[in-house]
């Protein structure tokens, strides 16, 4: 974990101790009866109490079921003694030979096999701003990103894999989508699968601790070994997770209908971006220009004489390839804003597109993106459209976006009622998001749970 604003007893390792009731909240995570149960990292045995309580404080199971596994030999001893007085067990001796002191990260050391694992291994980065005083293990066994977490979960996923069992595992969020722990999350997934989206636990799940926290559960998957994905992890907070299941059987827009092809102005901009009263150059329009369902007046001027030189960067494609797209969506923003592109022109990459999607009038695909079930999607599958600061909406983010029917001909009366609505020139945007969200055919919680998240 990351370092607490005061040092104490562990600190120095990444290591803060997993409150009570957030072991219980990972405990619960395992199946209803696991036959054993490992912590890889298992500190003074709060994940293993909870397990054991879990299991109605069975001695029997505390003896042959428990398993851990400490750097630290003086927090070894007080797990074995705080599990041994919970279960009834006279001497902490009873379970010297499953809660032992070593270095679960060596390549020679076997885990026990067979076992679920709950885990909240240290986090420990060895590079960038946040990097451990501490010297790093050998990088080899790091992989990409060189950090304990990822360490970790990378050798919990082959153990997944290997024993057909399951894990649930604390982690700092950012491991989930930043991009130096890519690496890490290849893999984690070339040899497991996450059973659903990360859990958001927020900023003060440990005490003292600001690094937002997520917890994972890892499952094994199909064809282990194979290669595994770098791409983020959705994050979604567990009050989310009946709306994110509500919607995951949608069809979706084609993979490449969403596009980031705006004028891309470089260290040009002052050259190429002109104001409104320069006319004798072509319209461009950009982010602040766009509400949902219409588009303003172009708020400035493309200049198309600046030639490309030495040390000067700018993306500039013709016209035709602007015009050819027939809805835009603002970029900066905390949910999809679209509109048709009407007078189409040139437009600046603060402003993504959209081409047209089989089988839909664009009419349709916009009042679906300014829908409350879109914005609540969007909100619920990624953390950065939730921050406070620069939200944004991004092309990996529209590609997922659900819709309620994969072409016209599914439900012909839905498609041309709603394209008739957004195409007048003052939709009734309230009116139009009451139809598309019905088409969706929430639940009333779930329904009540999307109006929540858009508003």
């Amino acid at each position: 974990m990351p370092l607490p604003p005061e040092p104490r007893r562990g600190a120095h390792r990444g290591v803060v101790d997993t409150p009570p009731e957030l072991a219980r909240r990972v405990a619960r995570q395992l199946p209803h009866e696991p036959t054993a149960v490992l912590d890889p990292a298992c500190g003074d045995g709060a994940l293993l109490l909870a397990a054991l309580e879990a299991a109605g404080g069975d001695p029997g199971f505390a003896q042959r079921g428990l398993f851990g596994i400490e750097l630290d030999p003086e927090r070894a001893r007080r797990a074995r003694t705080r599990l041994c007085a919970a279960a009834g067990l006279r001497s902490s001796q009873a379970l010297e030979e499953h809660i032992v002191c070593g270095d679960a990260l060596e390549a020679e050391r076997p885990w026990p096999g067979g076992t679920w694992i709950l885990a909240n291994p240290p986090w420990s980065s060895f590079s960038g701003r946040h990097a451990s005083p501490i010297a790093a293990p050998d990088p080899a066994r790091l992989g990409g990103w060189p950090s304990l977490q990822g360490a970790f979960l990378a050798r919990i996923a082959r153990h997944v894999a290997e024993h057909g069992s399951g894990a649930a595992v604390l982690a700092p969020g950012p491991l989930t989508e930043l991009e130096r722990y890519g690496p890490a999350r290849a893999s984690v997934t070339a040899h497991a699968r996450l059973c659903r989206p990360p859990e958001e636990l927020g900023e003060h799940a440990f005490d003292g601790v600001t690094e937002p926290a997520v917890l994972i559960v890892l499952l094994p998957r199909d064809g282990a070994g194979a290669r595994g994905s770098a791409e983020p992890w959705t994050v979604a907070e567990p009050r989310d997770a009946a709306l994110i299941a509500a919607l995951a059987n949608f069809p979706r827009a084609p993979v490449k209908t969403f596009r980031d092809v705006g004028v891309h102005t470089g260290n040009a901009a002052r050259e190429l971006v002109l104001g409104p009263e320069h006319d004798q150059w072509p319209a461009l329009r950009q982010g602040r220009d766009l509400d949902p369902y219409h588009l303003r007046p172009a708020s400035a001027r493309l200049c198309t004489s600046v030639e490309k030189r030495p040390g000067v960067r700018f993306r500039v494609a013709t016209r035709a390839r602007y015009e050819s797209f027939p809805v835009l969506l603002r970029q900066t923003a905390d949910r999809p804003l679209a509109a048709l592109h009407v007078e189409p022109t040139y437009f600046r990459n603060s402003l993504l597109a959209a081409a047209e999607v089989p089988g839909l009038h664009p009419a349709f695909v916009v009042a679906v993106l300014n829908g409350s079930v879109a914005a609540a999607w969007h909100r619920a599958m990624f953390r950065d459209a939730r921050q406070r600061s620069f939200p944004q909406v991004k092309i990996k983010h529209l590609a997922g976006q659900p819709l309620p029917i994969a072409t016209r001909d599914d439900d012909p009366r839905l498609h041309d009622e709603v394209m008739a609505l957004a195409s007048i020139k003052t939709p009734d945007a309230a009116g139009i998001d009451r139809r598309v969200r019905a088409a969706f055919g929430l639940t009333r919680d779930v329904e009540a749970r999307a109006l929540e998240i858009a508003r």
